[in-house]
């Protein structure tokens, strides 16, 4: 077997995981969200260091919900605290954290005070780190702290999975998270056209009159949107 399809085999493990083990959770989380957008809440995504990335793969793309915001905090030279009071978060919004350790203080703050704010809490996080301490000063990962729903993305510690000589490469972190956010997504979509709302859905601005498509989505009344950029 080459180490390439070592690597495809152990990505295919971990999404059969996720779609086994969390499909239930994924289904809570798209319902707390389709709720906001029928009661105009907004539904904000934060990650720091390589989780932001999953925070920009939902936001203004191709075959995404259009009412992710993500919140984006540039070289995270600012506390959890900082990135909390900075914000317009307001009761019965929607946040979703996403760090595989959860054990760094940024993603832990934010999380807790987005709860203190009456925030409904999603978190993406992989309980193979249980046992690991926290980073912050309460002693609590995110695992620890009472979220409307965690899913567990299954992600072994370390994240990289193929042996290299003495490495361990090929991270599944990235992938893992795009797959979960976007089976949230589809959810939401589905659940938005059951009560007979049709999705604002992005289309890809590569192909002719798209443009204008996700224009019209984004200047219409009945969506009001400001997007969170602290």
């Amino acid at each position: 077997m080459s180490l390439m399809e070592e690597y495809l085999n152990k990505i295919i493990e971990k999404l059969k995981d996720v779609h086994k083990n969390e499909e239930e959770k994924i289904e809570e989380a798209a319902s707390i969200i389709s709720e906001a957008i029928i009661n105009k809440k907004h539904v904000y995504v934060f990650g720091c260091t390589h989780s932001s990335i999953l925070a920009e793969e939902i936001f203004y793309r191709a075959g995404s919900l259009a009412e992710y915001e993500p919140i984006f905090v540039p070289g995270l030279s600012v506390t959890g605290k900082d990135i909390v009071s900075c914000s317009r978060f307001e009761k019965d919004d929607v946040l979703i954290v996403i760090s595989t350790s959860g054990r760094n203080a940024v993603p832990v703050e934010v999380a807790m005070g987005s709860k203190e704010k009456g925030l409904k809490l999603i978190i993406i996080t992989s309980k193979a780190y249980e046992s690991f301490t926290s980073n912050h000063s309460s002693g609590k990962k995110l695992q620890d702290i009472e979220a409307d729903v965690l899913i567990d993305n299954h992600v072994d510690v370390g994240d990289a999975v193929v042996k290299v000589g003495e490495n361990y490469m090929g991270p599944v972190s990235t992938i893992i998270g795009a797959f979960i956010l976007h089976s949230i997504s589809i959810k939401v979509a589905q659940k938005l056209l059951e009560k007979g709302i049709k999705p604002n859905v992005f289309a890809s601005a590569n192909v002719p009159g798209n443009v204008q498509k996700n224009k019209e989505i984004l200047e219409n009344d009945s969506f009001k949107r400001t997007f969170l950029i602290p």
